[in-house]
C-alpha cells in the first residue's frame, strides 16, 4: 500500500468518524475525532500536508453523502441533507471554502475539527440552491 492510500484510507476514517459531531447529543457516544479546528486549518494551509486535509475533506464528504443514501434506502424520507456538493468540485475548491470558513471563525478553532467542517460544508454548499 502507498504511503499516500495509507494517509487517504486514515484521513477518510477519521472523516466518517467525525461525522457524528453535529448529531443530536444520543448519537454523541459515538467515537468522534480529537483533530481540533485549529490544528486542521494548519494542515490545509501548508504545502506538505495538503493532501492530508484533502483526504479529509473527501472522507467527510463521502460518509455525509453515504450516510444520507443509507437513510433513504432505509425508508427514513425525512433525512435532513448536511450538504450536496456537485459531482464536478474539486478538493482544492472544498479546501477553499472550509480554510476561508475556519479563518471567518477563529473564535471556534478549539472545537473538533468534524463538526467545523461539517458546518463550513454545508454553509458553503447548501442542497436545493444557494452558493
Amino acid at each position: 500500500m502507498t504511503a499516500r492510500r495509507s494517509v487517504f484510507l486514515l484521513a477518510a476514517a477519521l472523516a466518517a468518524g467525525s461525522a457524528v459531531a453535529s448529531l443530536p447529543s444520543s448519537a454523541m457516544a459515538q467515537r468522534v475525532s480529537t483533530l481540533k479546528g485549529g490544528r486542521f486549518l494548519e494542515f490545509c494551509s501548508r504545502a506538505p500536508s495538503v493532501a492530508i486535509c484533502d483526504a479529509y475533506l473527501s472522507g467527510l464528504a463521502d460518509a455525509v453523502a453515504l450516510t444520507q443514501v443509507y437513510d433513504k434506502n432505509q425508508g427514513d424520507k425525512t433525512t435532513p441533507t448536511g450538504f450536496c456538493i456537485a459531482p464536478g468540485a474539486t478538493s482544492a475548491e472544498m479546501r477553499g471554502h472550509v480554510v476561508t470558513w475556519l479563518h471567518g471563525h477563529s473564535d471556534q478553532l478549539s472545537k473538533p475539527v468534524g463538526e467545523l467542517v461539517f458546518t463550513a460544508l454545508h454553509e458553503s454548499y447548501p442542497c436545493g440552491g444557494g452558493k
